[in-house]
């Protein structure tokens, strides 16, 4: 398996095609919204959706842009399930 870098922090991970520029979760749990606000992502149901929501207040964040340690990202509805979160 073709493994490479987070482009975050540097471990290695195994290489997605579809997904060539996504992150590890270790540094998903770090997004914040451009204020420094931290993020949570996940599906709307079993079936999908994308949602995003302040972690302190619960309400819905319309975006999809974060910042991870100071890195613009983009965060969607992985094609499977799950969500993917990539260096834009």
């Amino acid at each position: 398996m073709v493994k490479y870098n987070c482009p975050v922090c540097s471990s290695e991970l195994n290489f997605n095609e579809r997904y060539p520029k996504s992150i590890c979760n270790n540094c998903c749990e770090l997004a914040m919204d451009k204020n420094g606000r931290k993020l949570q992502f996940h599906n709307l149901s079993f079936a999908g959706g994308y949602e995003a929501i302040f972690d302190d207040t619960k309400e819905v964040y319309n975006g999809h842009i974060c910042f991870i340690s100071g890195i613009e990202c983009w965060a969607d509805e992985a094609r499977f399930g799950g969500i993917v979160i990539e260096v834009k």
